[in-house]
Parts: C-alpha cells; structure tokens; sequence
C-alpha cells in the first residue's frame, strides 16, 4: 500500500526535523513547513522532503499546506499566536479532510492553570476537539533542550536558572519525542484521541542535574537559582513579557507535579529516552566549543 504524505509543521525545530528525518527513514512521502529557506530546510530537502515555505497564521499558506495530506503534525513555538494559528490549522486541516494529528502540547495544561501561554495551549486541545478531526495530544515536560539555551553558561562553569534548586523534573530530549510522533502518526488507531504525558527516564531536581553536568563535562557545575528576569536576560528573551509570565507560572501550574515520570515514550516507541548525561554527551560540542 502506498504510504500517505505526512505535513510536518516546525520542521527545522527540536522535534520537527527529527520528525521529518524518521519519516523519510520509514519511506514516508513528507511535506515540511518551514517559515523560510535556510541551511537547516536544504538538509531536509537534501534528505529527501518536500519543502514548503509558510506563515504558519496566513490561511492560504497553511491551506497550500495540507493540500493533498490526511496526517499532520502541529508544533508551535510559545507564543501569543497560538491560538490563531491553531485554528488556522485545524480549518484548513478540516478543509483538507484530514484524517489525523498529533499536537504538540504542555504537560500542565488544564483548565485552571495561571499561566496565559498554558491556557492557550489548553484552548489549542479544545480546539482541536471541536474541529472533529482524529487527534493525539501530547504533553511533555521541560525539554533537555532548554540547557542549550543556557550552553553559553555552561561553557563558563555555571547552571542558573530561575527553578528552585530541590525542583524535579524527568527532561526530554526533543528526539525521544520526535520518536513518539512519529510512531503514532505511522500507526495511529490505537492513539486517537488519546492525551500522553511524556517524560525522559529520569526524575531529577535541579541540583542534580548540575550534579550530571559536572560529571559528563568533567568540570565544576553548580546549579544556582536566580530571577525570572536575569534567566530572559540570558536567554535574550528579556523583554519577551509572554515568556516570563509563562515561566513565573509555571511551579504553581504543577509542572514539577505529579505524574513526574512514567514509561509511555518506551511503550510507544519500544525505546527508552535517553538520559540527561547521554544528551549532554550527545550534544557535547554546544557545552564545551
């Protein structure tokens, strides 16, 4: 039978290029959307996808999207848009007559939380819901990938981020969850309209992780909490209102609540998530170079 073309949305992104990559790797025809032409779309191309360049809040651009695919993958960045982008999507989605998504989602959304970039991904869910399309929700916890906002720090001996030094959290590499999309886009009957809560293999607090650091690098980290502000500030997201709001939230949105840990990545992907020290080693050069 032949393989249906699959839109990837956030393509050249932590999960969305590993996404593309698996898909082509399993013979699926893959449309990429990416909001422009660069290094990281040509290697997709090279790869083998076809590249389509869009905004993802221009309906046409999204509309010229999903046509001619029945299975997507929706992944936005944080940001005040993603409400208009969601519904964007799912109405050309709808238009499309797509048969199935995996949305990429927080793991504290419900409909209480305080912070307004949670709110709108639990509203993009509901969204989603009422367009009647087929979809599987998918809640992660903070990605590995957040160290690398913070590497340049790391090069110089320090971990500081604005998270109680004892918080845990069990961080995700953005290639684990890559995995998990693509194996349920591949498969997806028995995921529909399912909610994941998505976790890597270890629970640890911040003061551990600096722990691993230290270890896996072979120099002396030690995790310090700081202020929302001076962790923007490092990150250059300073005067990014809708990020600190989001982060000064979050503890009391329950992010380092319960569940913390699971093993759904490993039972949907027959593959455990890698471990905080196999990431740091795996992405050596950005800690270290």
């Amino acid at each position: 039978m032949e393989k249906k073309k699959i839109l990837v949305t956030g393509a050249t992104g932590s999960t969305g290029a590993p996404v593309v990559e698996m898909l082509l790797q399993k013979d699926y025809p893959v449309r990429a959307l990416v909001h422009k032409e660069d290094a990281r779309s040509n290697r997709l191309k090279a790869l083998g996808a076809e590249i389509i360049v869009g905004d993802m809040q221009n309906m046409e651009d999204v509309r010229a999207a999903w046509a001619g695919t029945k299975r997507g993958y929706f992944c936005y960045p944080l940001s005040p848009d993603l409400l208009d982008v969601t519904v964007i999507f799912a109405q050309a989605a709808k238009e499309a007559g797509a048969e199935f998504i995996v949305n990429m989602s927080q793991k504290q959304v419900a409909p209480t939380v305080k912070s307004p970039a949670t709110i709108r991904h639990f509203l993009s869910e509901e969204v989603f819901k009422w367009s009647g399309i087929p979809t599987t929700h998918l809640r992660p916890t903070f990605f590995a990938e957040w160290f690398l906002y913070v590497a340049n720090q790391i090069k110089a001996g320090k971990l500081q981020m604005s998270f109680p030094k004892n918080a845990q959290h069990a961080p995700v590499a953005g290639e684990d969850l890559a995995r998990t999309v693509v194996s349920i886009l591949a498969e997806p009957a028995a995921h529909v309209n399912k909610v994941y809560q998505l976790f890597g293999p270890e629970l640890l607090s911040y003061a551990e992780i600096g722990e691993i650091f230290s270890r896996t690098l072979n120099k002396d980290i030690v995790y310090k909490q700081i202020s929302i502000q001076s962790m923007a500030d490092s990150i250059g997201l300073g005067e990014a209102d809708h990020f600190k709001k989001h982060v000064a939230c979050v503890i009391n949105d329950d992010i380092f609540g319960t569940p913390n840990i699971n093993d759904v990545i490993e039972r949907i992907t027959g593959k455990s998530p890698m471990t905080l020290a196999a990431f740091i080693d795996k992405n050596r050069a950005a800690f270290t170079a």
